[in-house]
């Protein structure tokens, strides 16, 4: 297993213990943490955060155009300062990454989180993680590679794909052919919809779901959850890539796996099934909530913003809860972070899942939301005074 470092921005904390084969620091599983006071409430934002190209948009020649997520092929081969670079674009789910061709398999690989706004795929500390074995060579070109570089593509007139790294000249994309091989899992979307259970410890196990370019994983000793990871999930040259954006405990910042063909993780004591996944569209989550607690005769707001941040507050003549954060759906399964917070400590990660929801109307959400005052479960459209 490669060991995966974190470029600042994404963890505080580079330590891991589950899904790389160990069950030590099991204790690691705290949803809660202590903040540092702050005019503005408590802030708690130290650790990952979803991120974003923030794209600055390219001149373009006459006949050329912004390239799209179709016009990338799954595995690319790039250029770049001398080195000749395997990118790969998988599912197209937010996930890209970029290794160095060569003859060694233990090279190092760049893995970043990008929406690829405006065909641009903006690299640095903040949205990019890396694998390291060495200092030297192939391996000190990624690492300061993800630091900071932007590469722009676009699609000329001809119709050929074309990337420019930090505003130089434009050279063509090649497609690169992988062998497909039926020992192990290639797609990502084999993966979507299902549910690996996979022994850990003596008494502990690691569930995975997988959901549409994300993940959830939780590891358990029975019933009770010791620490829960989410984020981003996909298959990149045949490895499962997962990139936590919202967990409890120290976590590193990437996971890599194989899975067999027959739903092993890692030749690990693993077991599959399949799970339904519920649609809902987070753009039709996207709004102002209410909710009315007639025992503590609390008011409760819940704004959920296209930006994927939350505020969430109850107030009767005074604030009684007040959490900001970020949020993302998966399926379903609406996953929340605490950054802010009105007390020194509260729960940071939230999730549950979405029932019964009319974007006019309202939606049951049954969370594992443990603060105090408890965060309500049925939410309606927040209505406004003329």
């Amino acid at each position: 297993m490669k060991l995966h470092y974190l470029l600042a921005g994404l963890v505080a904390s580079t330590l891991v213990f589950t899904g790389c084969g160990s069950d030590s620091g099991s204790d690691s599983g705290i949803d809660r943490e202590d903040a540092t006071s702050s005019s503005s409430g408590n802030d708690l934002s130290s650790s990952s955060k979803k991120a974003k190209s923030s794209s600055s948009k390219v001149e373009l020649p006459d006949g050329a155009r912004v390239a799209t997520l179709d016009d990338l092929s799954r595995n690319m081969l790039l250029e770049i300062d001398g080195h000749e670079i395997h990118m790969t674009s998988g599912s197209k789910k937010g996930l890209f990454s970029f290794s160095i061709v060569g003859d060694k398999v233990d090279t190092g690989e760049v893995v970043v989180i990008s929406d690829f706004e405006d065909g641009i795929i903006k690299i640095n500390e903040d949205n990019a993680t890396t694998s390291i074995i060495n200092t030297l060579g192939d391996d000190y070109f990624l690492a300061q590679m993800a630091k900071k570089m932007t590469i722009a593509f676009t699609v000329d007139s001809s119709g050929s794909l074309k990337y420019a790294v930090d505003s130089g000249d434009p050279k063509t994309v090649e497609t690169e052919q992988l062998p497909a091989t039926k020992a192990k899992i290639g797609k990502f979307d084999d993966m979507v919809g299902k549910k690996l259970t996979c022994k850990a410890g003596e008494d502990t196990s690691d569930i995975y779901k997988f959901y549409d370019g994300r993940f959830i994983m939780e590891h358990v000793a029975g019933k009770k959850t010791l620490q829960t990871m989410a984020g981003y999930a996909d298959i990149h040259r045949g490895e499962l890539l997962l990139v936590p954006v919202y967990y409890t405990g120290a976590v590193m910042a990437l996971y890599t796996h194989v899975v067999s063909s027959d739903y092993v993780l890692d030749e690990k004591d693993c077991s599959a099934e399949d799970f339904k996944i519920g649609k809902i569209k987070a753009a039709d989550l996207v709004g102002d909530w209410y909710s009315y607690d007639k025992e503590l005769k609390l008011d409760w707001n819940f704004k959920l913003k296209d930006d994927g941040t939350f505020h969430l507050e109850a107030f009767s003549n005074i604030n009684e809860q007040l959490k900001s954060g970020s949020w993302d759906l998966y399926g379903d399964v609406l996953v929340m972070r605490s950054e802010k917070c009105l007390d020194t400590t509260c729960q940071i990660i939230i999730m549950g899942v979405v029932e019964d929801f009319e974007k006019d109307k309202g939606f049951t959400f049954k969370h594992s939301g443990t603060d105090s005052p408890a965060m309500p479960t049925e939410w309606v459209v927040q209505k406004y005074e003329d």
